[in-house]
């Protein structure tokens, strides 16, 4: 039940190029959708798939949609594509965020005879192995067909080697401002801390031990990827806007503890964060996790 044809809306994108290569790999015919005609004939020749620029063109044919564009577009394609789908063709976005998205999915399901499923690839457009990375899986429906055809989608994703964690929509976003956008805000907030001293970087790192070398550049990797994409997973999701409450919360009483120069509380907030981390799989070996980090470095360094 799984039809041959792919069309990738924002194919020209770095994940569009990704789920691309995938598909054409595993014998399907794929056409790429982009409002930049250079950029999508440079991509499609790149990967040597279709592409086109008329929206109904690709999609009217289409047996599988995949929607990979700016989370505040996603769900405005999705309702626009709906009616041109054919019956029992499945569409599925890659979207960082899930709650609004999955309420499109949910709508178009109920008006027209289509599958939809939404999916959140745990990677980025520079990877080269999809083995033991995370494809996490928000199962929505669809017509009678829908548990064959989506088993078949999900068993071609884990015949590459990829893991698959089935989830909810509120569990997704809550999950996502915890482990995408608390790591962002943390480093975006780190650098521009730094700046505020007016101390160059490279004059701090005269000066650097281990832990601030690595948090350096682990931020400084953070700093150079998608500004629009790390904006609208902490602006546009809800449970991210509750995480900053309690941050807040948390460097006020920080704030507090130190000037009042209470050791006790310090200790305490201290031996909290330790025995929470004991409960995580990393963390007998974590010190042995950050040096080989740091040898790299140095060796990079020499």
């Amino acid at each position: 039940m799984l039809g041959k044809n792919v069309t990738i809306i924002g194919g020209s994108g770095g994940m569009g190029k990704v789920f691309g290569r995938f598909f054409k790999q595993h014998g399907f015919q794929v056409t790429l959708h982009a409002r930049n005609e250079e950029r999508l004939k440079s991509v499609s020749h790149e990967l040597a798939v279709n592409h086109e620029l008329n929206l109904t063109k690709c999609i009217t044919n289409a047996d599988i949609v995949l929607v990979s564009i700016p989370i505040h577009s996603t769900t405005k394609m999705i309702r626009k594509v709906a009616p041109l789908m054919k019956k029992n063709a499945l569409i599925f976005d890659i979207s960082s965020l899930k709650q609004n998205v999955c309420s499109a999915l949910n709508e178009i399901k109920d008006a027209h005879p289509i599958n939809t499923l939404s999916l959140h690839p745990m990677f980025g457009p520079g990877i080269k192995n999809l083995k033991n990375y995370t494809l996490l899986v928000l199962k929505i429906g669809g017509t009678e067909h829908y548990n064959k055809i989506v088993s078949k989608l999900l068993q071609l994703f884990k015949s590459d080697g990829l893991i698959i964690t089935e989830t909810t929509p509120e569990t997704h976003d809550l999950r996502i401002a915890l482990t995408l956008g608390v790591p962002h805000m943390i480093n975006i907030v780190f650098l521009n801390l730094l700046k505020r001293t007016n101390i160059p970087l490279n004059e701090l790192t005269n000066f650097t031990g281990t832990t601030f070398l690595l948090q350096k550049v682990f931020a400084e990797s953070i700093i150079q990827r998608e500004m629009e994409m790390f904006g609208e997973i902490q602006i546009e999701n809800s449970e991210f806007h509750k995480i900053l409450d309690l941050f807040g919360e948390l460097i006020k009483e920080y704030k507090t503890l130190i000037k009042n120069k209470d050791i006790k509380g310090f200790n305490k907030l201290f031996t909290d964060g330790l025995e929470y981390s004991k409960e995580d799989n990393h963390f007998k070996n974590s010190y042995k996790y950050f040096y080989k980090f740091m040898k790299i470095l140095k060796e990079e360094k020499e």
